[in-house]
């Protein structure tokens, strides 16, 4: 990383808007961003759903303008169960104006230069035929534009100083993806690849759009991939594109910025020169450079380029690709050097599991978790948290504070959360995990040999007992317990060895061609990280 950049974390597409039932008031979600993100971006949304088939308006005739009918909000299901038909399309002019003065109101209140940094944004549709495409303005103050397609939306922007981030892009161009010809990259220096709906990357599907059923499947068309390859100077980023009220939803997507200080000014000269990447989730830190210039750059043409990676991830690194032109030219495999005298390590504490939907009644469950080391000391944390209600401090030099609140009683979604501690000790140094009561011991050593598990089965016998009744009998199958119980695990310990690389390789060009470079990290847990990519301009 170059001495004055430094990396920071954001999420640049939130969806929000104002006076929902799915989202708390916006001041309410910056608030909690800031507690684990550098900056936020919020995706004010423009649109609406109206819904037809309910009773009386299963014979509405849907027109090529704005929809009529009555709001997804205050409309409910008929006795068999289904909504109707979702369509959807701008909110009207006076809607638009209050909610926008509102969001507007809330992201200059909540930026603080060198704490936290809010922009004030929103998403743009248009006639649904040029791609959904993030606008976000570097100030507040300039009104929604309603633009239907995306040359005009282009020409709006060009006059203030905003850029428009495509998103879900290897959905059907045309059809709330772009068509790449039309991309303007003065206007849209970067796409996001990756986000709830899947990656954008290629069409290979590692991880494909498999989310979103409406939209799906991915083509290769739209891919990040073919709009490098049409020679397109596009940076690459990941953000969650999700409705919750969760900003930076860990394995929704994150944006990493390489800047000098946190400050708009800053991160916005950044957006521009593209100086961004993204990651699923896990924070992996990621320092690409070509002749030493960092990732985003566009160089004059030389014939040697000396290509190097620097990689500090959470988890184990599995491998690390380096791309010319979408080829594949080098493939570092990591292999982990002997831990034996390893002094730093990451350590994933996750909690959550239990009894399934309707098995027991839905509660939420508070965890205190405190580690403590004989020896040694804590020096960083990494939040990988899915839900509000987490947090993590380093309470003194040998201990850490997690807490945690996880949904217990539920099925349809994952209701694990995990924080990554950094220690540093040696082999020998017993590290002492305390989580509601329950204690586990072991040795750092023994933490790099394997995960280890905590569970609680006689909270959990109680609980049935007291809930339904169902006491187990003497020498009865515990498999049951241990399903119901909530579980603390211990995953394993990771030396520093193993979570840090660094690639370097000379790329000889044979003749007078331009090209491109970038990179993907991929980690043993399937945590990934994209670079943007370094272009050489062809020889005069």
């Amino acid at each position: 990383m170059s001495n004055s950049h430094k990396i920071f974390w954001g999420d640049s597409h939130h969806n929000t808007y104002q006076h929902s039932r799915q989202n708390p008031p916006l001041d309410e979600v910056l608030s909690y961003a800031r507690t684990h993100l550098d900056f936020y971006t919020g995706a004010y949304y423009t649109s609406i759903f109206e819904e037809f088939g309910l009773l009386d308006k299963a014979s509405v005739q849907v027109s090529s303008g704005p929809a009529v009918g009555h709001a997804y909000e205050a409309s409910g299901a008929n006795a068999d169960g289904w909504h109707g038909v979702r369509v959807e399309d701008m909110k009207t002019p006076e809607v638009l104006r209050a909610e926008w003065a509102e969001f507007q109101q809330v992201t200059r209140a909540q930026n603080t230069p060198g704490e936290f940094v809010a922009f004030p944004g929103y998403e743009w549709q248009g006639n649904a035929r040029w791609g959904d495409h993030n606008v976000v303005l570097r100030e507040e103050g300039t009104e929604i534009c309603q633009a239907r397609t995306l040359p005009d939306l282009y020409a709006a922007l060009r006059r203030i100083d905003a850029i428009a981030i495509p998103h879900h892009t290897a959905y059907m161009p045309g059809m709330r993806a772009p068509h790449w010809k039309a991309c303007d990259t003065s206007i849209s220096p970067y796409s996001e690849i990756f986000s709830v709906h899947g990656c954008s990357e290629t069409d290979e599907e590692r991880p494909g759009l498999r989310r979103n059923p409406h939209m799906g499947p991915g083509t290769a068309d739209g891919t990040y991939r073919a709009a490098l390859l049409r020679g397109l100077r596009l940076g690459a980023i990941c953000s969650t594109d999700n409705w919750t009220n969760m900003p930076g939803h860990w394995g929704h997507g994150l944006m990493a910025v390489l800047a000098p200080e946190l400050t708009r000014e800053a991160l916005w000269e950044a957006f521009r020169a593209r100086r961004v990447y993204g990651v699923t989730g896990d924070r992996i830190e990621l320092d690409f450079t070509c002749n030493d210039a960092p990732m985003g750059s566009i160089l004059p043409y030389t014939k040697a380029r000396q290509l190097r990676v620097h990689a500090v991830a959470c988890d184990e690194i599995d491998k690390i690709e380096i791309l010319r032109d979408e080829r594949v030219i080098h493939t570092h495999n990591h292999l982990q050097r002997t831990a034996d005298s390893e002094a730093r390590c990451r350590l994933r504490v996750e909690v959550g599991w239990g009894s399934l939907e309707g098995e027991l009644p839905m509660a939420e469950m508070p965890w205190d978790v405190k580690l403590h080391l004989s020896q040694g000391s804590f020096t960083d944390w990494s939040p990988c948290w899915t839900t509000r209600g987490q947090s993590a401090s380093l309470t003194s030099q040998d201990s850490c504070s997690l807490q945690f609140l996880s949904q217990q009683g539920t099925s349809k979604v994952a209701n694990q959360n995990a924080t990554v501690v950094e220690f540093a000790a040696e082999p020998g140094t017993a590290l002492t995990l305390r989580a509601n009561g329950q204690e586990l011991r072991a040795t750092v050593k023994e933490l790099l040999a394997g995960s280890q598990l905590l569970w609680y089965p006689e909270e959990t016998a109680e609980m049935v007992r007291t809930l339904t009744g169902v006491e187990l009998a003497p020498g009865a199958r515990q498999d049951m317990l241990y399903h119901m119980s909530p579980k603390v695990k211990v995953h394993r310990a990771i030396p520093e060895s193993a979570y840090t690389a660094c690639v370097e390789l000379e790329d000889v060009a044979t003749s007078g061609d331009g090209a491109f470079y970038r990179v993907r990290v991929e980690q043993r847990n399937g945590q990934r990280a994209w670079s943007s990519p370094i272009w050489i301009e062809p020889s005069a």
